[in-house]
């Protein structure tokens, strides 16, 4: 009787911070901040609720990175 071995490659991705301010977004990806305050009335941007109308934008790098491992065509398991 044969076994057969899965030749599927493994990932691990790390999100090494969750949530980062707009402004942090803004800087790393060079986009200007009404652009991404565009995105977000979009929808095209997640970020995380916010307690009050005044709180901070966090952006959700976990949404992000999970959206762009999924345009990968790979199965995901969380």
């Amino acid at each position: 009787m044969k076994r057969q071995l899965s030749m599927r490659p493994s990932f691990n991705l790390v999100v090494s911070e969750p949530y980062i301010t707009l402004d942090e977004f803004c800087r790393r990806t060079g986009y200007k901040l009404s652009y991404a305050r565009q995105m977000i009335r979009e929808g095209r941007l997640p970020i995380r609720k916010k307690e009050n109308a005044n709180g901070l934008v966090e952006v959700n790098m976990f949404a992000l990175t999970m959206e762009a491992a999924q345009g990968c065509e790979i199965a995901l398991q969380a």
